[in-house]
């Protein structure tokens, strides 16, 4: 049994699809129901002990140019989860609260990201979504054509180089450019001086009760990616 086999293996015993399935109802539900962000906190933020930071902005349903667009399906728990495995910070949108945390300026997640980064010094932002089904990759990263890197391209090899080992091996570069002013990564670079890449996922491996070997090889990339670039 090879080392990544014996990653997957952990995570089966783990049963991971079953948590990853409560935590998406417990923490994620889907609603249309808004809330006030004044009244009630629309975010999860849980510290870990690394110093990267993994963010799930359409997490939950949101609103984009006065309607209300879906959410990306599981990416809030996959950062659940990451903090959990690996003990990296972790931050998801957990309620409908007007705003979308992926387009707005003012932005009141981004915001949020901004005080924790400056607390806790941290050193990289991977930034998750969704990608529908049909596109013609597994993974695209995102890095507005390397510019937010800011000159670590390490970071896209290494996470590259893990996804090919776990069987996610159609990767494309910059299908989304990630390139708007106001996305997390872009922010995150420019703003606060922190590499970042977005990272959007085919929703084949984000359904982990259909899917269970392709969720835990994602979180495989994943886990080892991250403890790799600490």
């Amino acid at each position: 049994m090879d080392k990544h086999e014996e990653v997957l293996k952990e995570f089966s015993r783990a049963r991971l699809n079953d948590e990853a399935v409560n935590v998406e109802r417990v923490y994620f539900y889907k609603t249309d129901k808004r809330v006030n962000p004044k009244q009630e906190e629309p975010f999860w933020l849980s510290v870990g002990e690394l110093p990267i930071l993994v963010s799930a902005p359409h997490a939950v349903r949101h609103y984009r140019q006065k309607k209300i667009k879906m959410s990306d399906q599981f990416t809030g728990s996959i950062v659940y989860l990451l903090n959990k495995l690996t003990g990296c910070h972790a931050i998801a949108t957990t309620k409908l609260y007007g705003g979308d945390p992926n387009v707005d300026d003012p932005c009141i997640y981004k915001e949020k990201i901004s005080n924790f980064c400056d607390i806790k010094k941290v050193k990289l932002v991977l930034d998750i979504h969704g990608a529908a089904r049909e596109r013609l990759f597994d993974v695209d990263f995102g890095t507005n054509s390397g510019k937010n890197l800011l000159g670590k391209a390490r970071i896209v090899e290494i996470l590259e180089r893990n996804f090919q080992d776990f069987g996610l091996s159609q990767i494309s570069h910059d299908h989304f450019p990630a390139s708007g002013p106001n996305t997390v990564a872009n922010y995150a670079a420019r703003e606060l001086g922190i590499p970042a890449v977005q990272l959007e996922i085919n929703k084949q491996y984000r359904v982990p009760a259909q899917n269970p070997q392709g969720f835990h090889r994602l979180l495989g990339a994943l886990v080892k990616s991250i403890k790799e670039l600490t």
